[in-house]
């Protein structure tokens, strides 16, 4: 039976013992340091805002970019590798070695006129493929998605970030934020007037003295208790977006593993086809 080298599975392996690794040191992190927030009333006491209290919090961040750009590199080297791979089954030594790549476009035109030395130097039936499986097909109205949501788009934008640029991680508010607080108004009647409560809650990065939620009354607020604090979770920013960064990097360790099962399995059919 054919088989994909094992050194291409190690990597992906790899990616997920680091991927884990990352995943248990962040949330370790968030579980023992939840962010203070502090209490602030408003102008003439209509409402309160609550503040990010970070100045004696420790984030390590920087080791968690790290942590995350190795998976990203692992990801997409594993993928470079495997269309080499496939290029020696074609001709060994390739031709072009230097132009081996998996080509990643969101654009069939750019597609075409760039990955043309990779491309020529594959069997056909490894060429079609690496072309049916491109994130410009997610344009068509009968492919879920969009190409700018394609994992593999993703992952390109990331490792490419990643070497120019170097993304980094931060600290966001969880969807859901409950707090333990009690607002009394000066009358029942003005207590009234502020149900259903205004609250905005803000969701972009916590930094120190940063506003997290606002509770807008209408009329002032006699006096306000409570215990403010969060849990906070790590994101990273994908085209513009901000996203949580287990999501994003289980979706394209997800894909990255279907890719490489897809290459062999096709490769195999073809192994068998040419044997009998």
């Amino acid at each position: 039976m054919f088989q994909i080298p094992t050194e291409i599975y190690a990597k992906l392996l790899r990616a997920d013992d680091k991927s884990l690794a990352l995943s248990n040191s962040i949330n370790s992190w968030c579980n023992k340091n939840a962010v203070t927030l502090e209490s602030k009333l408003r102008p003439e006491r209509h409402g309160l805002d609550l503040t990010c209290d970070m100045k004696n919090l420790i984030v390590p961040i920087e080791n968690w970019r790290l942590d995350f750009g190795e998976i990203v590199y692992t990801l997409r080297s594993t993928l470079d590798n495997l269309i080499f791979f496939c290029a020696t089954l074609h001709l060994d030594p390739p031709k072009q070695p230097r132009s081996l790549y998996f080509p990643i476009f969101t654009d069939a035109q750019d597609f075409s006129k760039q990955a043309k030395k990779a491309s020529s130097q594959l069997d056909p039936i490894v060429s079609e493929l690496v072309e049916k499986i491109q994130p410009y097909h997610r344009e068509k109205s009968e492919v879920e998605g969009s190409s700018e949501a394609d994992p593999l788009f993703i992952l390109n934008c990331l490792s490419n970030f990643d070497k120019h640029r170097m993304p980094i991680p931060f600290l966001v508010p969880p969807q859901e934020i409950s707090f333990q607080q009690s607002c009394q108004f000066y009358s029942d009647e003005d207590a009234s007037a502020n149900i259903p409560p205004n609250v905005v809650i803000h969701v972009d990065a916590l930094e120190h003295g940063k506003t997290v939620m606002e509770y807008i009354t209408n009329c002032p607020i006699k006096v306000a208790t409570g215990k403010f604090e969060i849990k906070a979770k790590v994101a990273i920013m994908v085209n513009g977006h901000a996203r949580d960064i287990f999501e994003v990097i289980e979706q394209v360790r997800w894909y990255s593993r279907i890719i490489v099962n897809e290459f062999e399995n096709t490769l195999t059919r073809k192994s068998t086809r040419t044997l009998t």
